[in-house]
């Protein structure tokens, strides 16, 4: 039994040594990439590993909830190889901590609402700081990936980061007492599908006065194109400027339909089954050769750290309308449904 317990101790050892270095290197100023890349592919197999020896299952059964949809954790998992986002988040919140690190010596609360199986967004945060630090609760819909996440830090040894893991709704979750930052990335494209907004509409009231929500916004601008002009990044491409710019030449900009923010959050308390009304648009200026309205998403993870088009599946371009004759020129009222298959809408005005 000691001998047992003495090769487990020496193998969470290996993996913590290894994980402190490559976190290390990832969130380094100025980083490649390429390099991004590589060591998201590295982190993500010795997971996978850690899941394959530790027996843990990644289901394919999504979550129906009245205000989204919960990805299966097989699906969540295959998010890791999103590079930028990936990337991009743990350094928003790894930047957020240590701001928030320098401003005072208490220790900082950190709500992380759907974890998925691996907690992805938080694991530098495990290796780079110390348990006196940061105190982190952890909420995820799904039991599986909620399982997951327990036995993964179970086997690393971070149990003592967490107050607790629990299975919970985030959309109606009521913890005690308040956060000084509050992670959530459960999106899809032009906020399609998940319950982002549901989401922090629903935990902004648990923010600490001075805490932060990561992402701080998202944006989603209305545009006119036409999709035969349209050039599509290729797969695995990512950061591609090219391409952005080839595809702002032939674009109409109209206007930005929502910025998902803090104030945004505080101002509407989302329920199941409302619909906001957000704006009124004009099409009278486009031109009669772009045939589509696109949604465009860029998020603000934290402060100058953004996904822009392309960067991130969930900022990949998402057809909002298909013209025909008698809608053009006309007003379109925009809206955000928030029911069982959340999304923007635009209708056309009477």
């Amino acid at each position: 039994m000691k001998s047992i317990k003495c090769d487990y101790q020496k193998e969470e050892s290996v993996y913590n040594n290894k994980f402190q270095l490559l976190f290390n290197k990832l969130l380094k100023e100025g980083i490649e990439i390429k390099n991004i890349i590589l060591l998201l592919t590295e982190l993500e197999n010795e997971f996978k590993a850690i899941a394959k020896s530790y027996g843990i299952a990644k289901t394919n059964y999504d979550i129906e909830l009245s205000q989204g949809v919960a990805i299966n954790p097989n699906l969540a998992a295959q998010c890791f190889s999103d590079y930028l986002r990936t990337h991009r988040f743990m350094l928003g919140v790894y930047r957020c901590v240590c701001d928030l690190r320098a401003a005072t010596s208490n220790q900082l609360r950190i709500l992380y609402a759907g974890t998925g199986p691996y907690a992805t967004i938080i694991l530098p945060l495990l290796y780079l700081f110390n348990p006196n630090d940061i105190a982190i609760t952890a909420i995820e819909i799904n039991p599986d990936s909620l399982g997951s996440v327990q036995r993964i830090m179970e086997f690393l040894g971070k149990q003592h980061y967490f107050e607790s893991i629990t299975l919970a709704d985030a959309t109606t979750y009521s913890p005690t007492g308040h956060f000084d930052i509050i992670i959530s990335e459960t999106m899809d494209k032009a906020l399609s599908r998940e319950p982002q907004l549901a989401i922090f509409s629903n935990l902004v009231q648990f923010l600490s006065p001075n805490g932060h929500l990561i992402p701080e916004c998202i944006r989603v601008n209305l545009l006119a194109s036409s999709i035969k002009l349209e050039k599509n990044v290729p797969y695995n491409q990512f950061d591609d400027k090219q391409t952005r710019e080839i595809n702002r030449q032939h674009r109409h900009h109209i206007e930005n339909v929502i910025c998902a923010n803090i104030d945004f959050y505080k101002n509407y308390h989302l329920t199941p089954g409302t619909n906001i009304y957000l704006r009124t648009v004009s099409t009278k200026e486009i031109s009669p050769l772009l045939n589509e309205l696109l949604f465009i998403t860029e998020v603000v993870v934290y402060k100058n750290i953004e996904l822009l088009e392309d960067d991130s599946n969930i900022t990949k371009k998402y057809i909002g309308y298909s013209f025909v004759d008698a809608d053009r020129g006309k007003n379109f009222d925009v809206f955000y449904l928030n029911n069982q298959s959340p999304r923007l809408e635009l209708s056309v005005k009477s």
